[in-house]
């Protein structure tokens, strides 16, 4: 080979590596970035969110006193329609 090719092919080598590093580099500091404004948003939640999540849990406590308020038993005839429902599932699906 030829002094020429060789250069070139150092050349194309150190770019290679240059490219590969600024790439590199990029990424590792977009990834620290990410890590450090959710570390932020976690230390200092904003009052919109903190509101949001008092609004969301009293609206799940309410749910959870009117599901208590609920009957907690089905009638008969729904039984037997569940019943004979997963009766007819399980028997046709076996066949198949």
């Amino acid at each position: 080979m030829s002094t020429q090719m060789n250069d070139q092919l150092m050349e194309a080598g150190l770019l290679l590596a240059v490219g590969m590093s600024v790439v590199s580099a990029f990424l590792i500091l977009l990834i620290a970035g990410i890590h450090s404004i959710a570390w932020f948003c976690r230390k200092y939640p904003s009052a919109e969110i903190i509101s949001h999540a008092a609004h969301t849990r009293s609206i799940q406590d309410r749910t959870i006193q009117d599901n208590n308020k609920s009957p907690t038993s089905v009638s008969p005839q729904v039984a037997a329609a569940i019943i004979a429902a997963v009766h007819t599932h399980r028997h046709t699906t076996l066949k198949s």
